[in-house]
């Protein structure tokens, strides 16, 4: 909004990235906005699909379990804050992949 280039306006496109990734999706599709869709479908007490079964990219849904997958639904919202200053920096985001893909190689 302000044309500022920033790290932070570069995590924010990664985290719409990453929800583009799990959805299948567009950012904006038939006027709804990618991140506002998550955050009203999201559901804490779903321990598998976080809420979002009805907005996970079919290919995800039929491949092997979900390892993960809560934890990078979380990151992507991280990265989507309003707030830049609550947002996390890419290398916290490259740290927090790296376990997310450690822990689910070691769950198979």
């Amino acid at each position: 909004m302000t044309q500022q280039l920033s790290e932070k306006n570069d995590v924010y496109s990664f985290g719409v990235v990453m929800l583009e990734l799990i959805t299948a999706k567009k950012p904006i599709e038939k006027g709804r906005h990618i991140v506002r869709e998550i955050k009203e479908a999201m559901d804490q007490y779903d321990q598998e699909y976080y809420g979002l079964k009805a907005l996970i990219d079919p290919s995800i849904l039929d491949s092997a379990k979900l390892v993960g997958f809560r934890r990078f639904v979380q990151l992507g919202m991280e990265c989507v804050e309003e707030s830049a200053v609550d947002r996390p920096t890419m290398n916290d985001v490259v740290k927090e992949l790296e376990i997310i893909l450690q822990n689910e190689e070691a769950q198979l």
